[in-house]
């Protein structure tokens, strides 16, 4: 239509500002070859190594990219007890690898499904009840330290949504923390408790072992 620009996507965006600074480093490249060449004491460009290190901490846009959930408290409160419900499986997997684990960097699998799992579940709201929610988050955003009970009535409405569009039910009040056993595909971890090496027994000493010429020294005279 006349009059409406089209605005390249965030991933477009993305390609083309990885294109550029590989442009720039190519550009730039004679001067990392002329600085090999000369030896030490060249100094290197600014600018080169700047590029040089964007370039290389530069993820591929071919890289699986986790985006963040960027929502504000009130709306994490609201939407709580749903997304637990919702995430509960891909949450406690998360909790149990990092308990397990104690490293982050075994779980960053386990991570980026919690974040995708996040993202879907709100992406699910903002199609089928954005009108209703937007509401109760912002009830519970001006009330008195965003207490559930002054938004009651908001609340009823989001809950009889989601069960009407998407088949969600509010979980009642506890269920979801309760005690469950969490059946997952990883591989248990050697030392899930990370427990010290136990220590050698004391070696057997060889000998003929005779009792003391004066008794015990336990005290200063025998009795």
């Amino acid at each position: 239509m006349p009059g409406i620009v089209e605005l390249p996507t965030l991933e477009e965006l993305k390609v083309e500002e990885r294109q550029r600074m590989l442009d720039e480093f190519e550009r730039e490249l004679p001067d990392f070859i002329g600085y090999e060449e000369a030896g030490e004491g060249t100094r290197l460009p600014l600018r080169s190594l700047l590029s040089l290190v964007m370039v290389l901490l530069r993820r591929s846009p071919d890289e699986s990219h986790s985006s963040k959930v960027k929502v504000s408290s009130a709306v994490l409160k609201a939407a709580a007890h749903h997304y637990g419900a919702q995430c509960d499986k891909t949450n406690k997997e998360f909790m149990l690898c990092r308990w397990e684990e104690k490293d982050p960097r075994r779980c960053l699998k386990e991570g980026k499904l919690v974040n995708g799992c996040a993202l879907n579940f709100f992406r699910q709201i903002k199609s089928h009840c954005a009108e209703p929610f937007t509401e109760y988050w912002t009830c519970l955003d001006y009330s008195s330290m965003q207490l559930f009970r002054h938004c009651r009535k908001q609340q009823a409405k989001f809950d009889e949504c989601v069960l009407d569009k998407l088949g969600w039910v509010r979980p009642d009040l506890g269920e979801l923390s309760k005690v469950t056993k969490v059946k997952t595909d990883r591989p248990l971890p050697e030392n899930p408790y990370h427990s010290r090496p136990r220590p050698e027994p004391s070696p057997v000493i060889e000998g003929d072992l005779k009792p003391a010429k004066h008794g015990s020294r336990f005290f200063f005279w025998n009795v």
